[in-house]
This record gives structure tokens, sequence and C-alpha cells, in this order.
């Protein structure tokens, strides 16, 4: 969560957007979720407790949520770390099933499934502990330290100042362990595919290269470079500057820097020992480690073969989708010419010029002010938290994906905010900037991820919770949406809809086909290639995510289709007594939920609407 998606759109040079003026006075109340009787007073207490407990042994969610600090520690998630962990959960599971679940309201007894789901999936997957790749070019603490300093760990005070330092001099006992725990993966027989070594070993040499890691070095590692840029902006005496910046460097230089080349070493070795690149089904128990993970991302009993026959029949459909709108478009040739077209063609790309830029700016600027201004047609809360566009700063541009979303402030000052990385200009085209402006920002993740943090009466770790499926596929299914109310009135717009879905569609056979029909890496690109209109480089690059990543690419179109099949069922129960504001105040206002009780939740509206008078 949220939402780092393949690629992310908007921006703007704009402080305040029309979109966040569009917003002004459409904030309904935000529906109050539960009721207070003493059962449910009693769960949602123990539930709190349990959150706080969770955020006690998380102080980089405390950093990640603005609360107060210190911030100065990090999560050692060493075996002694899992297991204390592992007996928490065992001992919270127990104490929630004394409760009577049958004396809660409908909204306490959503809080009790889905905690109960959380602790039994932990206690279910600890057996997969040694399974998931604890480092591989797609994550690990070697990239995710720098990333969390950087983008999370606000220097407002010389307090923060000193916690930065505090971080800083941690580093070396967190990259330790994460060494240990590869070897420790290793000896199970479990390692990232040969290509990721190369990867993870330049991800981590670049976080120490430059001072103070090199003598002579012109410019500064990552890291001194943030620390000095934020200390710099403190008010206070120059010499006190100094002095946080000389800790912080020696930090660097006697505990970074051994730490990750340490790393750097383990990496070397156990990139000896792998030669293939294989899906997991090479792992031992892969084929029961693979069903686990399609679990966890889908929250559904679906088996391999299944999902890959959908994808199929997803992406023959998308491809008929596609020939109508190429029609439209007044395009000869066949769907492969079209990606050709979409891949290669100047006219579909911004220029790569300052007046580019702002023509992509101002564009998806536009089209989420257009949808800004039909919320209420579609939704009866809205958030209070508005929306911003912005270009992913110049310190960072090269360090990001083409676009993101990060979320707003739980109580709404803070905006969410529509990132567009405009380095590469290449990469940011015409034809799918309006559906990725839908999926990322209004109605998608910003919609749905503000509601559930603001809306009251839910407990705190409902508002945090997230789920692949639900998540991505609410993102989805409102690219889909929008066309119901008349967006994408430019024929490649509509084209790039298509395109997008198609996208996720593709992933429902690649991520079966690699992890459970064997294909190879070659094998996946080359249907990828023929089938997708993604740039054949991302293509490269999104096929070398789901080797290290199994599951997750299946969320997006399993959990659109399955919000699309419950807003059919629903039209079709209640009849004239429909209503889709309703709908998806129901399907937004639980926070985020597993399809299941997604299911369960849509059910209980469709009770209540048919009750009705």
């Amino acid at each position: 969560m949220p939402a780092v998606t393949r690629r992310t759109a908007l921006s703007g040079l704009f402080a305040l957007s029309a979109t966040a003026l569009a917003l002004e006075g459409i904030m309904p109340r935000l529906a109050l979720a539960g009721q207070d009787s003493p059962a449910d007073k009693a769960l949602n207490d123990f539930l709190e407790k349990c959150w706080q407990d969770e955020l006690s042994r998380s102080p980089e969610q405390r950093t990640r949520m603005g609360l107060p600090g210190p911030h100065d520690s990090w999560t050692l998630a060493d075996e002694a770390f899992r297991q204390l962990n592992l007996s928490i959960t065992a001992d919270q599971l127990k104490a929630l099933r004394a409760f009577d679940l049958n004396a809660l309201s409908p909204t306490a007894r959503v809080s009790y499934k889905l905690f109960e789901g959380q602790l039994q999936r932990a206690l279910d997957t600890y057996r997969w502990r040694h399974h998931g790749y604890a480092v591989s070019h797609l994550q690990g603490a070697h990239t995710d330290i720098p990333s969390f300093l950087i983008g999370y760990h606000a220097v407002s005070n010389p307090g923060d100042a000193r916690d930065y330092v505090k971080r800083l001099e941690g580093i070396a006992a967190v990259i330790d362990i994460a060494a240990e725990n590869m070897r420790r993966e290793a000896k199970a027989g479990v390692l990232p595919p040969a290509f990721s070594f190369g990867r993870i070993s330049e991800a981590a040499r670049n976080v120490i290269s430059g001072a103070p890691f090199e003598k002579g070095a012109k410019e500064d590692s990552p890291l001194l470079a943030d620390l000095k840029e934020k200390v710099g902006k403190l008010t206070i005496p120059a010499g006190e500057k100094k002095a946080l910046i000389a800790a912080g460097t020696k930090a660097l230089i006697q505990g970074v820097k051994p730490a990750y080349e340490r790393f750097l070493a383990t990496v070397a070795e156990l990139a000896a020992q792998q030669k293939d690149s294989n899906g997991v089904w090479a792992l031992p128990q892969g084929a029961d480690f693979y069903k686990a993970q399609i679990k966890l991302h889908t929250g559904l009993d679906m088996d391999a073969d299944q999902i890959h026959a959908l994808g199929l029949a997803e992406t023959a459909r998308l491809h008929g989708e596609l020939r109508e709108a190429m029609s439209k478009l007044g395009f000869k040739g066949s769907v492969q010419d079209f990606f050709n077209f979409v891949r290669t063609d100047p006219s579909v790309r911004f220029p790569d010029t300052d007046a580019g830029r702002q023509e992509y700016l101002a564009t998806a600027t536009r089209y989420i002010d257009d949808m800004a201004a039909r919320l209420p047609e579609m939704f009866g809360t809205l958030p209070k938290a508005k929306v911003v566009v912005k270009p992913v700063e110049a310190y960072r541009e090269k360090a990001t994906p083409s676009a993101f979303y990060e979320p707003s402030s739980p109580d709404g000052t803070r905006p969410g905010v529509f990132y567009a990385n405009l380095y590469d200009m290449s990469v940011q085209t015409r034809h799918d900037l309006e559906a990725l402006c839908h999926h990322e920002g209004l109605p998608g993740h910003h919609m749905q991820i503000a509601i559930a943090q603001e809306v009251q009466g839910l407990p705190t770790f409902r508002k945090y919770a997230w789920d692949t499926a639900y998540g991505e596929g609410w993102a989805m299914y409102t690219e889909r949406m929008a066309k119901d109310y008349g967006f994408y009135k430019e024929p490649l717009s509509e084209a790039g809809r298509i395109i997008s879905e198609l996208f996720r569609a593709g992933r429902l056979v690649l991520d079966t086909g690699i992890h459970h029909k064997r294909w190879t890496r070659e094998q996946a690109v080359a249907w990828m290639d023929e089938n997708t209109a993604n740039p054949i480089a991302d293509n490269r690059t999104e096929i070398d995510r789901y080797f290290v990543w199994p599951g997750q690419a299946l969320g997006y179109k399993i959990g659109m289709n399955k919000i699309l099949d419950l807003r059919e069922k629903a039209k079709a129960e209640l009849g004239p007594k429909f209503d889709i504001r309703g709908f998806h105040d129901a399907v937004l206002t639980n926070g985020a939920v597993t399809l299941p009780i997604l299911e369960e939740v849509v059910q209980g509206w469709i009770d209540t609407r048919k009750a009705a008078a």
C-alpha cells in the first residue's frame, strides 16, 4: 500500500489545484460506522490495544504516520523477533475468540472477522517465512532503509535530526540481519532468480557511493545529501548544524559502509550458488507456497489453472474491445500493429520539453478536475482530504517509479499527492493518462484510502489496513466505472483504458505461467510483448517483478471482477431500489477488507435496502 503501481500520473506546480477547489462544498459527513454497545466497546478497546502493541514494535510505522517520537530506532526482524510475533499473534487470536460474535453489531462483526483473518493468515503463513525472498532486486533492507529515511523521516527540530543520526548508527544491525536472513533462506534451498543478484549489488553500491564513502567524491551519497538538506533547513546555530552533520558522517563511515560491504559479500557468495531464473515452482514445496500466495493476495480459493484460463479469456475479450476502439480511431492494422503504434509513435507522447511537461500536468489536472466535479453523482461519501498533483522532486527523480500516489493525512489536512516523474518523458503517454488519473487519484486510490482513514467508528487497524485485491481491485474498477459515466470521450483515451485493463488481465496469465506452468523468463516476455501494449523495456521490468513477488499481480483484475460482479448482483436483487451511491458507500466506508468479507458487506447492504420501505 498504496498504491505504487506501474505508472502514476499527475502533477502540478499548483499548491492548490482546481481539483481541490472542486471538492470544496461537496463533502458530506462521513458515515458513523459503529455502535457503542458494551460488547462493541469491549471489542474495540481490545483491538485498539492490539494496534498500539503493534505500533510499539514498529518504530518505522510510527514515523510514517507522523506520530510523536522518538524516531531513533529500527525493527530488528531476526528470528527472535519473528518468534515473538508468532507468540503474540497466537495469544491475540485466543483472546479475540473469547468475544461473543453474536453479541456484536454488524460493523463490529466485520472488525472481528477482519482481525481474525489477519491473525490466522499470520499463523498460517509463518511456515513460509523463509520463502519470501528476504532480499531481491525489488525490495530489501539495502534499499528500504535509504528510501524510508529520505521519504519519511522528517526533520523539523534538532531532536528529529539527532534521531536521524541514531538511525544511521543503527543501520548496520538491520543490514546484518537481512544478510543473515538471506543465508538462512539459501540453506533452505530458497534463492532469488539469478538475474536478481546483479541488481541487488548495484543498488547496494549506490547507497555507499559518493561522499563520505569515497575520497574526493564530487557528490554526496544519498543519505548524506538528505541529512545535509534537512539539517540545513533548521533554524539553529551553524555550529549545531555542523555537529549534527559530523555525527551523521561518522555513522556513515564507521557503521553503514562496513555493513553494506558485508552485505555485498553475502550477495556475491549466494549469487555464485544460483545459476537459474525460475518461478517459485522450483523452490522446496514451491507448489504449496504459490497456492498460499494466491490466497494471500486474492483472498479466494482459486487454483492456478483457473486463474490462467480467466486471464486468457479476458485477454481475448479485451483484444476484441480494442479492435472496436481502433476502428473509431480510424486505425488500419492488427492489434499488434496498434501495440507498436502506442509504443513508438511520437503523437502519443508528450514532448520532452518544459512545454511538454506543463502540458502533461495540465492534462492530468483536467482529467481529475472533470471527475471531481461529478463525484456526487456516484458517491454519497466523499473524503475531506483533497488531492493535488505534483511533479516528482529533482532529488529523487532517478530513484522513483514513473508515477505514484502518496496518501493524505488521517485528519485530511495534508492532501493526497499524485506524483508524476517527468524525468523521462518517453514513458509518459497520452493514451492511458485518463485511466491512470482515475486509478490513482479520483475516484481510485485517493478516494479509497482517504475515506478509510477519515471514516468514524472504525477501529484504528481498519483505517490503515491494506488488501491487494480490494485496494487494487477498487482502483481498476473505477477505471471501468468512469466509462459508464461518459468519461473517455476521446477515442484514444478509450483505447488507453482498454490497454490498461488488458495489462492487468495479462498479469493473470503471466504470474500463473511463471510460477505454475514453469514458463521461462523468455517465454513470459514473449507472451507479454505479443499480447499487451506495454513498452518493450517495461515488459522486462514487469516480468522480473512477477518472478520475485508471486501472486501479488493477480489481485488487480480479480479484485476488479469481484466488485463488478457484486455491483451486478446488487442491481439484479434490488431492481429500482439499487442506488450506485449507496453501493459505493458500502464498498468504501468499511476500510480495506478481503473479497469474501466485501461480499458479506455488500449482501448486508442489499438486505437492508430490500427491507427499506
